[in-house]
């Protein structure tokens, strides 16, 4: 028996839902859906487990999500009685309703400049991963997290749209500049569509993060490979820290390069999409620098908008003489 359930929550893009899916295997656990946007509408293959609220308020729910109170994923405990881990639509999140039946609520702390989330498949793998884990949870390594920052490396992803995704990862995780191994030709001179796809996987339109084409190890004393098919110890207990952490797609045949050591992501039930180990891998290094979540509206100093908004023509407009006379 599973020790918990994932659900998405208003889940609308079907290769998200596939994925997903995918998350849930790789951690052995069931995966359901509350459909409230359609995806039984736009989906093609083996029907989608459903669930309902009625149903979901039966075990404890563990809300992934950025909200006021929510607890890091890198500390957060599961609950007993084989909780449903919740998370939400592409743009919206988890609906309020649901939200507010959970007993608990995760956050994955981010600290990139524009991009702040994950794809939701992606922010699922890292959620089950620490909560199903129980990864020996550890201070971080360094207080200067900038300063030991490891370079990345991905290395031949074989697909565009995991690409992106896992360089949107990388750049909410705080990393501006990654370099990509682009042996399968799935970002550097694609064709429009190709490009296009990808592109908008990583978020390009608000992702400052620098792709650089380079499979080069030159340079780095330290060269860490970390994926689910290596043999070295678990990712938690290596130092990923001012290294050159390489990243390879298992499925389009690895890694050949020099490394140093080696760092193992272990999932219950196998499996190696390549966003999904990426951002595992790159949730791990982050914790392991102590990176702190941009400050939340409300602290720290005020902000203010660029542009001033010019009054209608109509409005009531108070003078200086006015002014003066109270």
């Amino acid at each position: 028996m599973s020790r918990a359930d994932l659900v998405g929550d208003g889940v609308e893009n079907p290769a998200n839902a596939r994925a997903l899916l995918d998350v849930a295997a790789m951690f052995g656990v069931p995966c359901r859906f509350r459909d409230t946007r359609d995806l039984a509408g736009r989906w093609h293959g083996e029907p989608l487990a459903g669930t309902d609220l009625g149903e979901l308020r039966a075990r404890p729910i563990v809300a992934v999500e950025n909200t006021p109170g929510a607890e890091s994923v890198f500390t957060a405990r599961l609950p007993a009685g084989r909780p449903s881990i919740v998370v939400g639509n592409e743009r919206r999140g988890i609906r309020p309703d649901l939200l507010a039946a959970a007993g608990s609520s995760v956050q994955i702390p981010t600290s990139g400049r524009g991009i702040n989330t994950l794809n939701v498949a992606a922010a699922a793998a890292v959620a089950m991963y620490y909560l199903l884990g129980a990864t020996g949870r550890r201070s971080p390594r360094s207080s200067r997290a900038e300063a030991r920052r490891p370079a990345v490396l991905l290395a031949g992803p074989g697909d565009h749209v995991e690409a992106g995704s896992a360089l949107r990862t990388a750049a909410a995780f705080g990393w501006q500049t990654v370099g990509l191994d682009d042996r399968e030709k799935v970002w550097f001179g694609t064709p429009r569509p190709v490009r296009t796809e990808g592109r908008a996987a990583a978020r390009s339109h608000r992702n400052p993060l620098r792709v650089v084409p380079d499979g080069s190890v030159d340079g780095h004393r330290r060269v860490i490979v970390a994926g689910t098919r290596v043999a070295g110890p678990p990712v938690h207990r290596v130092d990923l820290t001012g290294a050159l952490l390489v990243i390879p797609d298992e499925e389009t045949g690895g890694y050949a390069g020099g490394a140093t050591g080696f760092a193992r992501v272990e999932l219950p039930g196998g499996g190696c999409r390549y966003r999904l180990v990426a951002s595992i891998v790159l949730a791990e290094a982050a914790r392991q620098l102590g990176i702190r979540p941009p400050a939340r509206p409300g602290r720290g100093p005020f902000a203010h908008e660029s542009t001033l908004a010019l009054t209608p023509p109509d409005a009531d407009l108070v003078t200086p003489s006015e002014l003066r006379a109270y």
